[in-house]
């Protein structure tokens, strides 16, 4: 067998590789590209623009909300996004309107995600923006408390801190997307059922340089359609992705999750379409070989020498 990839890894420090690695196995498994080049093209649009997105000055959002559909602040609802395009943009948006957000993050983003907010929105940052903590077994009932004192659940479906716990008995659900298939979390679907709230789905996509970042609705639906939680977040879960499917190949370099959908999605697709060259690859961790079989994520150990 020849190892394609051996030349290639020499260009990337052994964290890097290690990233690039499994960002190869995502993409494999969603957009169905097995070429290692055409990978590695799309690892550094993606690094380059997570880097472009995160140090844009908040000084400078200018919003084109023309195409957003959302209900008014005083009446709260569950208001949902992805880390897509300029996925910051969405929450200083809804801020500048009016709109007071209640976020659930985990414990260990809080901290960095309040003191960016604080440069990001300055003073209405304390009154308007509410963070809990998403492992809190009664998160629940203080997200209804605080709806109930006019705030609007903000949460990013896609993880990278920002999630909410599922919410029993649900369990993660797999759902046709893209190339393949990902394991998603519809906890955050279940409570907006019970509590009967509405939900929207905003994105705020790339633009040109100078222009306003435009803010758009991605889905909208009112949970009182459905007679049970089970068929709510079934139905709901798979409008979600089919619409967001369209802006990820519109965009794919602007999804930042694709660094670390097999942590939180584990993404997969037919195995017939693996051709054996393009299933397994190297990398090292702590001086340790390991052999990755991208179609599996599982990992071997091997002794350096084989390499």
């Amino acid at each position: 067998m020849q190892f394609i990839w051996k030349a290639a890894k020499q260009a990337y420090t052994e964290k890097d590789w290690r990233d690039f690695v499994f960002f190869s196995a995502n993409v494999q498994h969603l957009l169905g590209i097995h070429q290692l080049g055409i990978q590695q093209n799309l690892h550094r649009e993606v690094i380059n623009f997570s880097v472009r997105q995160a140090e844009m000055d908040p000084a400078k959002f200018k919003f084109d909300d023309k195409s957003f559909r959302l209900s008014p602040p005083e009446r709260p609802q569950v208001i949902l996004s992805f880390h897509f395009g300029y996925y910051r943009a969405v929450p200083a948006f809804l801020v500048q309107r009016g709109y007071k957000l209640c976020i659930p993050v985990t414990k260990e983003v809080m901290i960095g995600q309040i003191k960016y907010d604080e440069e990001l929105l300055g003073g209405q940052w304390e009154e308007q923006v509410l963070f809990l903590e998403a492992g809190d077994p009664y998160l629940f009932f203080k997200l209804r408390r605080q709806m109930d004192l006019g705030y609007h659940i903000f949460c990013y479906l896609d993880g990278g801190g920002y999630a909410v716990k599922d919410f029993p008995p649900q369990k993660l659900s797999e759902i046709p997307f893209l190339n393949g298939h990902i394991k998603i979390n519809r906890g955050i679907l279940h409570m907006a059922f019970l509590l009967q709230k509405n939900i929207t789905v905003l994105i705020a996509k790339i633009t040109e340089q100078n222009k306003p970042i435009g803010i758009s609705t991605l889905s909208h639906w009112f949970a009182n359609w459905f007679p049970s939680a089970r068929q709510f977040t079934d139905y709901y879960s798979r409008i979600i992705y089919d619409d967001f499917e369209e802006a990820v190949l519109e965009s794919p370099e602007a999804w930042e999750a694709w660094l670390y959908l097999h942590r939180i999605m584990l993404p997969s697709s037919d195995e017939s379409a693996w051709p054996i060259a393009s299933r397994v690859i190297s990398f090292s961790i702590k001086g340790k070989q390991l052999l990755l079989d991208k179609f599996t994520y599982r990992s071997y150990v091997f002794p350096g020498t084989i390499f």
